[in-house]
């Protein structure tokens, strides 16, 4: 499958090859990785090499997509939505029951594994038309998430398109999978998964939530 640079031409052919059922690579804002898009997650986790049971990321183009069914108290989403849009974290919050059944692939344990970070200029109308997506790191299970267009499409052996975004993303930064960033209902913050966001914590995964609640209770959104 072709290494497309990002065009309207190219957007369309990816938008055209989801609407088929076929994941596609896309990239992501610096530090993230690239990562494997679709409109089914098993065919994501195919993609992937693992089970199509596996839960998968959910991507929104806003977290009002969700807002519905999950479980926060009060005042708790504008948090959500701040981690999200500004921290660029992945996020697992609790769900209520009774959600409508494309959730159910990216909810395990009663958590809802979602992003609504933001999209690259030229590719954003992609989540745009679709309203939610499933995602995963663009590499084969147990492999290194791929950090170059190059790279998406040696790890998944040319098999998907991938559309690249080198030239909007910053080459001297590390770059990695997100934080996995766990809120409760009330709002507490916990790492259930270390990435790329926390690279300057080391392994201080407390410190990085503790200084993430900090700094969002500095903000004048959290008044």
């Amino acid at each position: 499958m072709p290494l497309l640079p990002i065009s309207d031409q190219s957007v369309d052919q990816a938008m055209d090859a989801l609407r088929a059922g076929s994941p596609i690579v896309i990239p992501t804002p610096s530090p993230m990785a690239y990562t494997i898009t679709g409109t089914d997650a098993a065919a994501v986790n195919a993609a992937k090499g693992r089970p199509p049971g596996q839960p998968a990321g959910l991507s929104v183009t806003d977290i009002e997509v969700v807002a519905p069914y999950l479980d926060l108290a009060e005042g708790v989403l504008p948090m959500a939505r701040w981690l999200g849009e500004s921290e660029m974290v992945s996020l697992l919050g609790p769900v209520r029951p009774g959600g409508p059944g494309w959730l159910s692939p990216a909810i395990s344990g009663g958590m809802l594994f979602f992003s609504s970070t933001p999209w690259l200029a030229g590719i954003d109308k992609i989540i745009a038309e679709f309203d939610h997506l499933y995602m995963s790191s663009a590499n084969l299970t147990g492999g290194r998430p791929a950090t170059t267009a190059t790279e998406a499409q040696e790890a998944l052996g040319g098999r998907l398109m991938v559309l690249d975004g080198d030239p909007q993303r910053d080459a001297s930064r590390p770059h990695g999978s997100t934080t996995m960033v766990r809120i409760s209902s009330n709002g507490d913050l916990a790492v259930a998964r270390s990435g790329i966001n926390n690279l300057p914590f080391g392994d201080d995964l407390t410190g990085y939530a503790t200084d993430l609640a900090a700094r969002w209770r500095a903000c004048p959104e959290a008044e």
